[in-house]
């Protein structure tokens, strides 16, 4: 019999991951090389789908379950000890942690319904997970686990790694993985620190140089004299320049000309223009606060080094200054000479002489004339979750 995967998304804490859990579930976040459920999917060779909130669910799915059912919290993140108590956990036992919240559970349930009431059934034994456990609180944890899950990536990809055969690539250290099919230059790669994993059809360019753990995803393009430091995850389909930094690039965006991006998390289809920058640490080096959609109000971080969070689809023009802590909505485009305020909401337009609503209709004209030049798919459903996020009344409004 096959086990089935569910990742559990149902719950109030993932308001804490706006504005890039907007578009999807926690489980489709990118720490790593990978999302989170490709991860669970490659750890025990399962198809994986989601129990999440409604809007999101016609995408993203509770497929067809088989006869036995892992459910795992979309937010927790795996590791080797993690996953050999997953791996012994049996039917009908649930894996707690040292408060008694559940981390994931097995049943033979198959519908929502069940599932749903699994989740609180005393039915279930119990499980204690002495482990320390790593999950996705807040937008932060996206790039601060990022390193760590770079590493234990690396044992699960998929194509058989090869060395540069170019006499011009510099290798420092032998964590590397590069798949056959990449193109590198002359450049650089330190593995002495992390893995470096370059994926398929990937296009390193002359002058590079690369600081492991970082990631260079399916697709992407590291254009010519690009730094990236430690801990940096370039998503499939990507294109970037510049300096580098703690950063997470979940995929299909561009940073692709110079300037700084650190301690940062952009989303899927964000374009930052040529000489954006932002700036991650305060000048009187006190500790960073985010603005948080769950409470409305901003978040003290406890970092001295945070800077941007951007949701899907946003687009920022030129020059762009982006200041410490900042978090940017679904869907804006912002052309401003002045610094970008430390929260945008979804679907603002700003620019130096006025702020206002992106109109929806004209929004969804750019996806699809940027879809039909890039070769992508801007399908019905995405439609639909982007006009749902247009539409929900969060009241979100920008604090002093």
């Amino acid at each position: 019999m096959g086990l089935s995967l569910v990742l559990w998304d149902c719950t109030e804490d993932r308001k804490s991951l706006l504005p890039l859990v907007a578009t999807r579930p926690v489980g489709n976040l990118r720490v790593g090389a990978f999302t989170l459920d490709q991860k669970w999917s490659s750890v025990f060779q399962s198809d994986v789908s989601y129990l999440t909130v409604d809007h999101l669910s016609t995408k993203f799915p509770l497929a067809p379950l088989q006869y036995e059912v892992l459910v795992i919290q979309a937010a927790i993140l795996p590791d080797a000890e993690l996953v050999a108590a997953l791996a012994r956990l049996q039917s009908l036992e649930r894996l707690i942690d040292t408060e008694g919240n559940w981390i994931a559970f097995k049943t033979y349930s198959t519908s929502k319904e069940d599932i749903i009431r699994d989740c609180t059934s005393s039915s279930f034994e119990l499980v204690k997970y002495s482990g320390v456990l790593k999950a996705l609180h807040h937008l932060e944890d996206i790039f601060i686990h990022n390193a760590a899950q770079i590493d234990f990536d690396a044992a699960y990809i998929t194509f058989e790694p090869i060395s540069p055969t170019n006499s011009h690539v510099s290798v420092i250290g032998n964590r590397h993985h590069i798949a056959a099919s990449a193109q590198l230059a002359s450049c650089t790669l330190h593995t002495d620190k992390g893995s470096i994993i370059i994926e398929e059809n990937a296009i390193v360019e002359a002058g590079c140089v690369i600081h492991g753990p970082a990631v260079i995803g399916k697709n992407s393009r590291v254009k010519a004299g690009t730094v990236i430091y430690h801990n940096v995850t370039v998503g499939d389909n990507s294109t970037v320049c510049g300096e580098l930094n703690n950063t997470v690039i979940w995929g299909n965006s561009a940073k692709g000309h110079y300037g700084y991006l650190g301690c940062a998390v952009l989303g899927e289809g964000c374009n930052l223009g040529a000489g954006t920058s932002n700036s991650n640490l305060k000048n009187d080096w006190s500790p960073v606060k985010l603005y948080s959609y769950k409470h409305n109000n901003y978040r003290d971080t406890g970092l001295l080094k945070c800077g941007v969070f951007i949701g899907d689809h946003s687009m920022l023009a030129i020059a762009s200054k982006i200041t410490t802590g900042s978090v940017i909505g679904v869907g804006t485009q912002i052309a401003m000479s002045n610094f970008i305020p430390n929260f945008v909401q979804d679907f603002s337009w700003l620019t130096d002489a006025k702020a206002e609503k992106y109109i929806f209709t004209k929004f969804v004209d750019m996806m699809e004339r940027k879809a039909q030049a890039k070769g992508e798919i801007f399908t019905a459903e995405d439609k639909e979750i982007l006009y749902y996020i247009y539409t929900e009344n969060r009241d979100n409004k920008k604090l002093n």
